[in-house]
């Protein structure tokens, strides 16, 4: 089978597809985003032609998500669809969330990407990046990504003056959260799960064996959303100086854990 063969495939099975955005998607999402706000979630929608159906799933992942991005990859865009995602674009800005639309394309024996719609980026806030908490968090993953970078561990992050990084594992709708709480002094991995409760019923069924090979984890179905999460804590109070290398490490260590372990049960 030729790449070219390879390459048509991917624009007509469904399956094919999305396996493909999901693991090409990171490089374009990455040079996308680079002037906009971070956000704590990034959710990855892959579909050969835009329906109407496939907007409404992203509006009610919206408005659950009130802070996410999503990337809704196409082949077949349908101009009534982009123009009704441009004016919720406009709405959901207040929300601080957003759609892209990225439309994949055939050139010859590649799949390039052109970015079609995307939300305005917004006005930017004045926010007091000073502050003891905010200068905290950034001093940590500044030193996170130093060890993560020594270590040659994928569990790296963007620096950042905020409490929470996000980690692909390369699973549809599943992503790896790293949190500090400089109030209640922990570091916390979690696995969160996007809009799919099944997933999350499936690795509850692997629980006693999950638990054998981590510890013990916070299991937290969240009734009433679309999303669920597994959470694993430490105690660790990172305003101490001699405390923050031992927690880095661990913090990567739990991450580590959670990938290798949940990628049994996914």
């Amino acid at each position: 089978m030729t790449e070219t063969i390879t390459v048509l495939e991917v624009l007509k099975s469904k399956q094919n597809f999305s396996n493909y955005i999901e693991q090409h998607a990171h490089d374009v999402i990455k040079n996308l985003i680079t002037d906009y706000p971070a956000r704590p979630l990034q959710i990855i929608y892959p579909q050969l032609t835009q329906s109407t159906d496939g907007l409404m799933e992203i509006v009610n992942q919206l408005a659950e998500n009130q802070k996410a991005y999503i990337f809704w990859f196409v082949v077949n865009e349908k101009e009534e669809l982009k123009n009704t995602t441009n004016t919720l674009n406009h709405y959901f800005d207040k929300n601080y969330c957003g759609i892209f639309i990225i439309k994949v394309l055939l050139n010859e024996d590649k799949i390039d990407f052109e970015c079609i719609l995307k939300p305005e980026i917004p006005t930017k806030q004045v926010r007091n990046l000073n502050t003891p908490a905010k200068l905290m968090q950034k001093a940590y993953w500044d030193k996170y990504f130093e060890i993560c970078d020594n270590l040659q561990s994928e569990m790296q992050v963007i620096p950042a003056p905020q409490h929470y990084q996000y980690i692909s594992i390369g699973k549809k709708g599943v992503q790896i959260v790293q949190t500090v709480n400089t109030k209640d002094k922990y570091i916390a991995t979690e696995l969160f799960i996007n809009n799919d409760k099944e997933i999350f019923n499936k690795l509850y069924k692997h629980k006693d064996e999950i638990e054998t090979e981590i510890g013990f984890l916070d299991w937290q179905l969240l009734e009433g959303k679309k999303s669920s999460r597994i959470r694993k804590t430490a105690d660790y109070d990172i305003a101490n100086p001699k405390h923050v290398e031992i927690a880095i490490k661990e913090h990567i260590k739990m991450a580590e854990e959670l990938r290798e372990t949940f990628k049994k049960y996914l």
